[in-house]
C-alpha cells in the first residue's frame, strides 16, 4: 500500500488519496468540517441525510438507486461525526474498484461525478431543498435521538458528555438537541447548506487503484462551481480544562441495571507528544479482557457486569462505563479510582504493560485492513495535522515505557460521575 498523497485542490479543499490494489472496492469520503455549535448541530446532522435523497438528475430514491446499480451496486450514505469541537458532516461511498469491473468500464469517474452532484446539485424544488425530504429526514433524525434513550450505554455516555462539557461546544453532542431539531424548516436547512458550502473546510478521501493524479483531476472536475470564501480555519478544541471539583449527577429511569459513567480530563490531545502513552494507559486501564478494570472489578471482585474505558482523542477525554447493581455503584466508583491511582503509582507489572501495548499495536495495524477504518484514521490525521501512519503510531506505542505511563496517568483527573439508576434517589 502506497503512502497517502495529500493535496489542496482549491482554498480549503483537501484531498487524501491512497493508491492500493488490496481491496475489491474503492472507498470515498467527503466531509464538510465546521465548528460544533449548539444552535447548528442538528442542522449539520440533518443535512447529509437530505442530500442523500437525490440529485438534480436523479431527484428521488428510485432514480438514484438505478444510477448506483449502473455503478455495479455502489453505495453512498450520510455521515456525521465529531472530532473534538469540529463537526464532520458529509457522505461516504463504496464502489467496485476499476481494476475488477467485468467489462472494463470505468466506475471511478462516474462515481466521483455522482458524489459531486449529491453535494453541489441536490434535488431541489423552486430553488430550495425539497420540503418533503427535509421534513421526512428531520423526523427520522428525531427518531434516532429518541432511540438513544433505549440504549442505556449510549444514553449514559451522552449524558456524561453533556454534563461534563456543559459549558463547552463539545457538550452539544453529535446530533444536536431534539428541541432544536424539531424546529428545523426547509428555509433554515437550505440557508445553512449554502453557508456550509462556502465557509466550511472540505476533506476528501479516496482509497483504491486509481493514481493520486487521476483522483485529483476527477475531484477537481466534480467540484467545479463549489463556492469558496477564503480558506476556512478549524475551531480550536478545548483540551487543557482542569476540573475544580468533581460533579456527581444521578438520574432515574426504568432500568434494572445501574449505568455508571465516569468522565476524566487527560490534558492530552491527539497532537500531543504524550498521545502514544495515553493510548497505552487507556488500554492498560480498561480496554479488553486483560485490562485492570476488567480483571479486577469484574473477574476478581464481581462488582460489575461489564466495564471498559474509552478515549475521545481530540478532546482529551477518557470515559469509564460499567453496568452495576445499585448497591455496588459506590464500591465500583471507589475501585475504578483505585485502579487509576495504581497506574499513577506505577503499581502494574511488566506483563500487564506488554499486554496493553500488544493489544493496541494489533488494533492499530489492523486499521490498514479496513477501508472505513482508514478513512476515519486519515480524517483524524488531517484535522490534527499529525503525519504518522497506523504502522508508525503502532511503533510509537510499542516503545511506551512504564515511566511514560506513570507520567501520563498523573495528568488524568476525575471531572464528573454520572449514574442512571432505577432506584429512588
Amino acid at each position: 500500500m502506497n503512502t497517502p498523497v495529500r493535496t489542496e485542490l482549491m482554498p480549503g479543499v483537501w484531498l487524501t488519496a491512497v493508491q492500493t490494489r488490496k481491496f475489491k472496492s474503492s472507498c470515498w469520503s467527503l466531509q464538510l468540517l465546521t465548528p460544533l455549535r449548539r444552535e447548528t448541530a442538528a442542522l449539520d446532522a440533518l443535512l447529509p441525510r437530505v442530500l442523500c435523497q437525490g440529485t438534480a438528475h436523479c431527484p428521488d430514491q428510485e432514480l438514484l438507486g438505478a444510477a448506483l446499480d449502473r455503478l455495479y451496486g455502489g453505495v453512498i450514505g450520510p455521515t456525521v461525526t465529531r472530532r473534538g469541537e469540529t463537526h464532520c458532516v458529509g457522505l461516504q461511498g463504496a464502489f467496485l474498484d476499476d481494476a475488477l469491473t467485468p467489462d472494463g468500464a470505468p466506475v471511478f469517474p462516474r462515481a466521483t461525478e455522482l458524489m459531486g452532484d449529491l453535494l453541489l446539485r441536490p434535488a431541489t424544488r423552486n430553488g430550495r431543498l425539497r420540503v418533503e425530504y427535509v421534513d421526512g429526514e428531520r423526523n427520522n433524525l428525531l427518531g434516532e435521538m429518541r432511540s438513544v434513550q433505549n440504549d442505556r450505554r449510549r444514553y449514559a455516555a451522552l449524558r456524561l458528555e453533556q454534563e461534563m462539557c456543559r459549558e463547552e461546544p463539545f457538550g452539544a453532542g453529535c446530533l444536536g438537541s431534539p428541541e432544536t431539531a424539531a424546529k428545523i424548516k426547509v428555509k433554515h436547512l437550505d440557508r445553512h447548506y449554502r453557508s456550509l458550502l462556502a465557509e466550511s473546510r472540505l476533506e476528501l478521501y479516496y482509497c483504491g487503484s486509481a493514481s493520486p493524479e487521476e483522483v485529483r483531476q476527477a475531484w477537481t472536475e466534480a467540484l467545479m462551481g463549489l463556492p469558496r470564501r477564503g480558506r476556512p480555519a478549524l475551531p480550536e478544541t478545548l483540551v487543557n480544562v482542569v476540573p475544580e471539583t468533581v460533579r456527581e449527577v444521578t438520574e432515574t429511569a426504568a432500568v434494572r441495571q445501574t449505568r455508571l459513567a465516569l468522565g476524566f480530563r487527560t490534558g492530552c490531545g491527539i497532537d500531543s507528544l504524550r498521545y502514544p502513552a495515553l493510548l497505552v494507559t487507556n488500554g492498560l486501564l480498561g480496554v479488553g479482557p486483560a485490562s485492570r478494570l476488567f480483571t479486577r472489578l469484574r473477574e476478581r471482585q464481581s462488582l460489575c457486569y461489564s466495564v471498559s474505558s474509552a478515549l475521545e482523542t481530540h478532546k482529551g477525554l477518557m470515559m469509564v462505563q460499567c453496568g452495576v447493581s445499585a448497591k455496588q455503584a459506590d464500591a465500583a466508583v471507589e475501585e475504578i479510582l483505585r485502579q487509576l491511582d495504581d497506574l499513577k503509582a506505577g503499581q502494574f507489572t511488566a506483563a500487564e504493560l506488554e499486554a496493553a501495548r500488544r493489544g493496541l499495536g494489533h488494533r492499530l495495524r489492523a486499521i490498514s485492513d479496513s477501508q472505513p477504518a482508514m478513512a476515519r484514521f486519515w480524517l483524524d490525521q488531517a484535522i490534527s495535522e499529525t503525519p504518522y501512519t497506523p504502522e508508525e503510531l503502532a511503533r510509537l506505542t510499542d516503545g511506551v515505557t512504564a515511566e511514560q505511563v506513570v507520567e501520563c496517568a498523573g495528568h488524568i483527573a476525575l471531572d464528573t460521575i454520572y449514574r442512571l439508576t432505577g432506584e429512588a434517589v
